[in-house]
């Protein structure tokens, strides 16, 4: 991956490691394995290239997460 200097996978909007959330987004992924198993250790999906990454990862498309505050405003 490139710089993490905008930022790390684990803290971007684009990282999802939930793992019925990784289930969903990779169907047939239970039949490989578990999402919910301890091998997938915090790995998580970067919706954004479609691929695995690392939460500690980073690249030049990081986004920040919004607070749930923010996405709530209106106005």
């Amino acid at each position: 991956m490139a710089s993490q200097s905008k930022g790390t996978c684990g803290a971007c909007r684009h990282f999802a490691d939930d793992p019925a959330a990784l289930e969903r987004a990779v169907p047939g992924l239970n039949i490989l394995s578990s999402a919910f198993g301890s091998v997938r250790d915090e790995t998580g999906l970067c919706a954004l290239r479609e691929a695995f990454v690392t939460p500690s990862a980073g690249c030049a498309d990081f986004a920040e997460i919004r607070a749930a505050s923010e996405t709530n405003q209106t106005g």
